[in-house]
């Protein structure tokens, strides 16, 4: 598995959750955050993408399919099923914020 793409498209998801047409990153800078969110190596980024893929396989969604655009149904009703994976992507995203800001 591809942590950064599976922390790329972790990231546009939450993103797109919160309000799309208030964030709009280029594929650069979403793979920019992504690339250095996994490259820090942070233990809590390590165990959101743990649970997230965890709880895809779990719902017997495809594992390839965590490095593809995540805006389709079934990763909704995942999502929506299990807010506690919210958690998870809000600890992606809060940390990629911080790599990007330092």
């Amino acid at each position: 598995m591809n942590h950064t793409r599976i922390a790329a498209e972790a990231i546009r998801y939450r993103l797109n959750l919160v309000k799309s047409p208030l964030v709009q990153l280029s594929e650069l800078e979403l793979e920019k955050m992504a690339g250095a969110t996994v490259a820090a190596a942070d233990p809590l980024v390590d165990a959101a993408i743990r649970r997230i893929g965890t709880a895809w396989t779990q719902a017997g969604l495809e594992p390839t399919a965590l490095c593809l655009d995540w805006d389709c149904p079934e990763v909704r009703e995942l999502f929506h099923d299990n807010p506690d994976l919210v958690d998870a992507l809000d600890d992606i995203v809060r940390f990629a914020t911080r790599s990007i800001a330092a």
